[in-house]
C-alpha cells in the first residue's frame, strides 16, 4: 500500500480473543498440536485452492456467491479446527478492531451506525466434504471464526470446504471494500483461510493499518454482472469475446481527443449479465473492480530475463484521465525496472485501475492494483511504481505483512524511490510541495531535491525522540511512525544498505533471495542470511541496530591535521558512513568508514578540494548535519552557511536558517511598534531553538520585545523522552514611564511512553520567575523584581474522541504559596470536533501573609493589571474595568467566571468552579457560537451576606479558532448581580496569541 505524506495531510492487536471459558479449555487442550507445532521444524507450507461463484447486485450493492476451498494440510502437525477470515464483517458495528482503530486514527465514531457505511458477511454455512460442520464466531471479532472438520486432519490430509455467502458492500469512504455509485472495489470479500506456519496459526481481525497475511494457492473465479461494466481483476481472463472487447477498448482513442472529460456519471446498466471467469496460480489473494465507465489501455512487455511477454491493462474513469493518458507507459517501465534488478515478473498479466479507495493513495493485489486520486503525473507514476513493486514484495513473497510490514512496504519503498530518482534524476521538492517556481524561489527552495521531504519527515520524529524500531509488527506502531518508519526509514535504510554494498552486490543478493523464496512465506531472517552470506559482510548494524533499535546517528569532524580527518561518534549507531572532499557541488573523493565508537582518525587523500563533508548526498540517517563538514581554510572551518530567509520556508538540515518576520505591535504605553521576529524555524526541531522580537515603540521612544531560547535534550531509551531547558525575557511600556520586565527560565521534562499507540503523554515541569513589582507599579512607584517559583505536573489524553487533560501546580512567592489542580474533558458528541468542554478546577493557599490580594485565587477570569506574572498578550495591559474595550480582555482560568467580581468580592483562598461549553451541532459549522454554563464555590460564598454560597452564570460565547471569543453572561445568580453592575458589564472577551504557538501547531506530533 502506498501512504500519503503524513507532513501534506494523516499493541500488538494480538491476536488472542477473549475466548468464552470451554472455548479456552479446547485451544488448551488442543493447542499443542494446533497452534504450538514442536521444534525444531523445517519449512512448509499449506495450500488452498479457492473456486467461487459470485454475482453482483447492483442495485442492492451485494455479492451473492458460492465457495469451494481444498485445503491441503502440508504440515507435520494434525489439525484439529480451521481459523477462516470473515473480513466484511469488519464494517459490521462500532466494536469491531477495525471500528476502534478507526475511531482511535481519525476519530470516527458510531462510524457503522450509518447503514451505508455498514457491511458484513452473511449466509454462511460451512460444509467439509459435503457435510455439515460446527463454527463460530470470536466474541468481540466477528470478522475472525472457527471451523472444527469431524476429525483432525493428519498430515497430508486435504479437505473440501464449502460454503455460500452474502456480501453487503459498504460505501467506500472507510477502508478498502466498497462501493462509489455503481463502481466496485471488492477486495477482502471471501470467507479466506488464515496462515497456518512453523509459528502455528495466524488468524487477525481486519484492519485499515495493518496489511495481511495469506497462503498460497490457485483461484478459479466466476463474476457474473450486469454486461456493461468492465472488470479488472486477479488472475488471467478466460473468455474470449470478453478479451476481444477489451481489445477492442483499448483500441478506441476517440477519449482521448475530447477536451471534455468531466463527465463521470454511471451509464444505466444493463438488463442482460455477463459471467466472466478468472484462473490464478501462486497467488495468496484474489481481488476485483468494476466500473461500466473505464477506459482501457493495452500494453505488452518482454521480460529481460526469460524473454517471456506478459500484458499490461490500464483501467481508469473519466476523473484525472489527463493525467493517465501516459499511464500505460509508467506501467510498462516500472515492470522492466523491477523485472531487471529483481527478477522476472511473477505473473502473466498485470492490471493497474484508477478506482475509490481511503486506505492510502494505492492498494496492491496480486497481478492488480488500485489506485486513487492523484495530484499530478508525477505522483500517478509514483504510486503506480510502488504498487507494482508489491508484485515482488508482498504477492511473490508472501511476508507476514502485519507482524513484519517494514519487509514489503519497506523494500517495495526503497526500489520506487531508486526508480524515481533514476527516471526524475532533477525533480526538485517544490514542484511537488509547492507549485509555483517564482514562491520557490521566494522560500529559496528552487534547488532543494524531492528526497529532502522524506528526510525532514523523519528528522521530525528523529530529533523530537518520537522513533520507533523499523522491525515492529504494524500494530505496534503510532499513526505517524506506520508511515514514516515501515515506507520513510525503511526506504532510507534499504538504500542506505545498497549505497554500501554498491549496486551490483546489492542487486545480485536479492535476486538470488527472490529466486530461491518465490511463492514461499520468508522470515526475516531469510532476508538477512541472504545478504550475510552473498557479501561476507558483518552487517549487524543494520539488521539488529539500525532496523532493530531506534539507535541514532550522528558523526561529528571534530579537526582536520595532515590528511588526516578527526570524527567522533556522538550518536549510539554505529554504522559506515561516506566522507567526501567536495567544491561547491563537485565531488572529488568518497570513502566509506566502518562505523565505530568514540574517535577515530581517517587518512583521506589529498587533492585541490575546499571541504570534508560525511555523506553529502543525504544517504545515510543523519541526525544532525550541522557537524558534518570542515572547510580546509578559513577562519572558522567548522561553521556552516546561514541561510536567511523572510517570513519562514522549509528548513534544510545542512544549513543554519535565520528567518526574519517584519513585526508591528502596539499597547497603551508604548504606542505603535515596529520590529522584526527572527527564528531558526519551527517545523524541524534543533537541539538550540530562538525566538526574538525586538521592537522600536514611537509611544515612549523606548524598546520593547520578547525572546525564548531553548535547548533541547532527547535521552536515548530513558524515562524521560525530552527535556528542554528554556531561557525568556520580555520589556513592554508600563505606568508611571517605566517599564515592566519579566524574565523567566524553567525546565519541561516530557516522559516517554511505552505505549506508543497510546495518546497520553505527561509533563513535569519547573519555572522560576524575576518580574517587576505588579503593585507598584500600578501605585506608579519604581518597581522592585519579585521572585516567584511554579512546579506543574501535566497529563494530557490527546485522543480525537473523549480527550482529556489533568494539570497539578504549586506556586510560591515570598509571603505565600499556593497549590491546584485543573481537569479538563471533552464528551464528544459526533466526531473530534464537536462536543461537551469540562472544566473542573480547585484551588487553596497554603501560606498567605502578603497585602496584596492577587496572590490568591481570582474568582474572575484576570483582567491584565491582575496578571502578576504577565502571562498573556494584552494590549492594554494595566486599563482599569471597565473604562475601555481593552480593559474588559481577560484570560480565563482559576475561578473561571465571566462576570468581573474580583475587585467587588475580592480574591479567594479556597475555591472550587466547575464549567461547561457546548457546540451546538449542525449550527456551530456556519455560526461559532456556544452556551456556556459557570459554577463557583469560594470562601466568600459563606458567611458574607449572600443567599447562596453558590455562583452561577450562564450564557453564550462567539469567535475563531480560540483566538478571539466575545463571552455574554445572560443569566446570573442573585449573588453576582448584586455586585457585578449593569448587564454590559459582565461581557468581556478573550484574546489569545499563544493558540499560534509552537507546541499548539505541533502538539499532534508530541511535542
Amino acid at each position: 500500500m502506498m501512504e500519503e505524506c503524513w507532513f501534506k495531510n494523516k499493541i500488538k492487536i494480538y491476536l488472542v480473543p477473549k475466548y468464552h471459558f470451554r472455548q479456552m479449555i479446547f485451544i488448551c487442550l488442543f493447542g499443542l498440536v494446533s497452534v504450538s507445532p514442536a521444534f525444531p521444524q523445517t519449512y512448509f507450507q499449506q495450500k488452498i485452492n479457492y473456486k467461487i461463484d459470485v454475482s453482483l447486485d447492483d442495485n442492492h450493492h451485494e455479492l451473492h456467491a458460492f465457495e469451494t476451498v481444498e485445503y491441503i494440510n502440508n504440515s507435520p502437525d494434525t489439525l484439529h479446527f480451521i481459523w477462516f477470515h470473515l473480513w466484511p464483517n469488519a464494517y459490521s458495528n462500532n466494536n469491531t478492531p477495525l471500528a476502534k482503530q478507526l475511531l482511535r486514527l481519525n476519530g470516527k465514531q458510531r462510524l457503522f451506525s450509518d447503514l451505508e457505511l455498514r457491511g458484513f458477511i452473511d449466509s454462511l454455512h460451512f460444509e467439509i466434504n459435503g457435510k455439515p460442520v460446527r463454527w463460530n464466531l470470536l466474541p468481540g471479532q466477528p470478522d475472525i471464526c472457527h471451523i472444527f472438520p469431524d476429525a483432525p486432519m493428519n498430515p497430508g490430509d486435504s479437505i473440501i470446504i464449502s460454503t455460500p455467502f452474502h456480501v453487503k458492500i459498504p460505501k467506500g469512504v472507510t477502508s478498502r471494500l466498497g462501493h462509489i455509485g455503481e463502481s466496485y472495489q471488492i477486495s477482502q470479500w471471501y470467507p479466506k483461510a488464515a496462515v497456518y506456519d512453523q509459528s502455528g496459526w495466524h488468524p487477525m481481525p481486519y484492519l485499515d493499518q495493518g496489511e495481511f497475511y495469506s497462503e498460497f494457492g490457485s483461484f478459479d473465479v466466476n463474476i457474473t454482472l450486469p454486461a456493461n461494466y468492465i472488470v479488472g481483476a486477479t488472475g488471467n481472463l478466460q473468455n474470449q469475446p470478453e478479451a476481444e472487447m477489451l481489445d477492442k477498448l483499448a483500441s478506441d482513442t476517440a477519449w482521448y481527443k475530447k477536451t471534455d472529460m468531466e463527465g463521470t456519471s454511471f451509464p444505466t446498466s444493463s438488463k442482460q449479465t455477463k459471467t466472466l471467469r478468472y484462473k490464478a496460480n501462486h497467488v495468496h489473494d484474489f481481488a476485483w473492480f468494476a466500473d461500466k465507465r473505464f477506459h482501457v489501455l493495452k500494453g505488452k512487455v518482454k521480460l529481460p530475463e526469460s524473454g517471456r511477454e506478459i500484458t499490461t491493462w490500464v483501467m481508469f474513469t473519466n476523473d484525472q484521465a489527463e493525467l493517465w493518458k501516459d499511464a500505460l507507459q509508467y506501467v510498462n517501465d516500472a515492470i522492466l525496472f523491477f523485472s531487471k534488478h529483481i527478477g522476472d515478473y511473477p505473473y502473466e498479466s498485470y492490471t493497474v485501475v484508477q478506482s475509490a479507495l481511503s486506505a492510502g493513495l494505492g492498494m496492491e493485489y496480486p497481478g492488480i492494483s488500485v489506485i486513487g486520486m492523484v495530484e499530478s503525473a508525477y505522483s500517478l507514476d509514483e504510486v503506480i511504481t510502488h504498487e507494482i513493486g508489491h508484485n515482488w514484495f508482498y504477492s511473490a513473497l508472501g511476508f507476514n505483512e502485519r507482524q513484519y510490514p517494514y519487509l514489503d512496504e519497506g523494500l517495495t519503498s526503497a526500489c520506487t524511490t531508486r526508480y524515481m530518482n533514476k527516471k526524475y534524476p532533477d525533480k526538485k521538492l517544490w514542484e511537488v510541495y509547492v507549485g509555483k517556481i517564482k514562491m520557490a524561489r521566494f522560500l529559496h527552495i528552487e534547488k532543494m531535491p524531492i528526497q529532502r521531504m522524506q528526510e525532514l519527515e523523519r528528522l521530525a520524529q528523529a530529533r523530537n525522540n518520537l522513533e520507533q524500531p523499523i522491525k515492529l509488527p504494524a500494530t505496534d506502531f503510532s499513526d505517524i511512525n506506520y508511515g514514516i518508519m515501515i515506507y520513510n526509514k525503511a526506504d532510507m535504510a534499504f538504500n542506505y544498505l545498497r549505497a554500501y554494498l554498491g549496486d551490483s552486490l546489492f542487486d545480485a543478493t536479492i535476486h538470488e533471495y527472490y529466486r530461491k523464496l518465490i511463492f514461499t512465506h520468508p522470515h526475516p531472517n531469510d532476508l538477512r542470511k541472504s545478504f550475510e552470506t552473498r557479501t561476507v559482510k558483518d552487517l549487524n548494524w543494520f539488521f539488529d541496530d539500525l532496523m532493530g533499535t531506534v539507535k541514532r546517528m550522528d558523526y561529528k569532524i571534530v579537526e582536520l591535521e595532515n590528511q588526516q580527518v578527526l570524527v567522533k561518534n556522538d550518536g549510539e549507531l554505529a554504522s559506515p558512513f561516506l566522507i567526501s572532499g567536495i567544491t561547491g557541488d563537485s565531488v572529488f573523493f568518497e570513502k566509506w568508514i566502518d562505523g565505530f565508537e568514540g574517535k577515530k582518525w581517517i587518512e583521506i587523500p589529498s587533492g585541490n578540494y575546499a571541504e570534508i563533508k560525511i555523506d553529502p548526498g543525504h544517504i545515510t540517517p543523519e541526525i544532525n548535519r550541522l557537524n558534518n563538514n570542515i572547510k580546509k581554510t578559513g577562519l572558522f572551518p567548522k561553521s556552516d552557511p546561514v541561510r536567511p530567509q523572510i517570513f519562514f520556508s522549509v528548513e534544510d538540515p545542512g544549513k543554519r536558517s535565520l528567518m526574519y518576520i517584519p513585526a508591528a505591535n502596539w499597547t497603551r504605553e508604548n504606542g505603535f511598534m515596529a520590529g522584526v521576529a527572527l527564528h531558526n524555524g519551527f517545523f524541524l526541531p534543533k537541539r538550540i531553538e530562538y525566538l526574538v522580537m525586538p521592537f522600536y515603540a514611537f509611544g515612549n521612544n523606548d524598546l520593547a520585545g520578547f525572546g525564548r531560547v531553548s535547548y533541547n535534550i532527547t535521552p536515548f531509551e530513558k524515562f524521560i523522552r525530552k527535556a528542554t531547558i528554556s531561557f525568556e525575557a520580555t520589556q513592554y511600556g508600563a505606568p508611571g514611564n517605566q517599564n515592566y520586565q519579566k524574565i523567566k527560565t524553567g525546565v519541561d521534562l516530557y516522559f516517554k511512553n511505552k505505549n506508543m499507540n497510546s495518546s497520553l503523554t505527561q509533563k513535569v515541569s519547573g519555572d522560576y520567575f524575576a518580574v517587576s513589582d505588579l503593585y507598584q507599579i500600578e501605585q506608579e512607584q519604581a518597581a522592585a523584581m519579585n521572585s516567584f517559583l511554579q512546579f506543574g505536573y501535566q497529563l494530557e489524553q490527546r485522543r480525537l474522541i473523549n480527550p482529556f487533560s489533568v494539570q497539578a501546580l504549586l506556586e510560591t512567592g515570598k509571603s505565600y504559596r499556593k497549590t491546584s489542580v485543573e481537569f479538563n474533558y471533552k464528551v464528544s458528541y459526533y466526531g473530534q470536533n464537536e462536543g461537551l468542554d469540562i472544566r473542573l478546577f480547585a484551588g487553596t493557599m497554603l501560606k498567605n501573609k502578603s497585602d496584596i490580594p492577587f496572590y490568591a485565587f481570582s474568582a474572575s477570569g484576570r483582567s491584565g493589571r491582575e496578571q502578576y506574572l504577565y502571562q498573556g498578550s494584552y494590549p492594554d495591559r494595566f486599563a482599569t474595568f471597565p473604562d475601555n474595550f481593552f480593559s474588559r480582555q481577560m484570560t480565563l482560568s482559576e475561578g473561571g467566571l465571566v462576570s468581573a467580581l474580583n475587585d467587588s468580592l475580592g480574591y479567594s483562598r479556597r475555591l472550587v468552579s466547575l464549567s461547561f461549553t457546548s457546540t451546538l451541532p449542525k449550527i456551530n459549522k456556519w455560526v461559532p457560537v456556544k452556551p456556556f454554563v459557570n459554577l463557583l464555590l469560594n470562601d466568600h460564598g459563606f458567611g458574607n451576606g449572600f443567599d447562596s454560597p453558590l455562583f452561577f452564570e450562564a450564557g453564550i460565547k462567539a469567535g475563531f479558532w480560540n483566538l478571539f471569543e466575545i463571552y455574554i453572561p445572560l443569566v446570573v445568580s442573585r449573588n453576582i448581580d448584586s455586585v457585578s453592575g449593569p448587564f454590559k458589564n459582565r461581557i468581556r472577551f478573550i484574546l489569545s496569541l499563544d493558540s499560534f504557538s509552537k507546541e499548539k501547531l505541533f502538539s499532534k506530533g508530541g511535542i
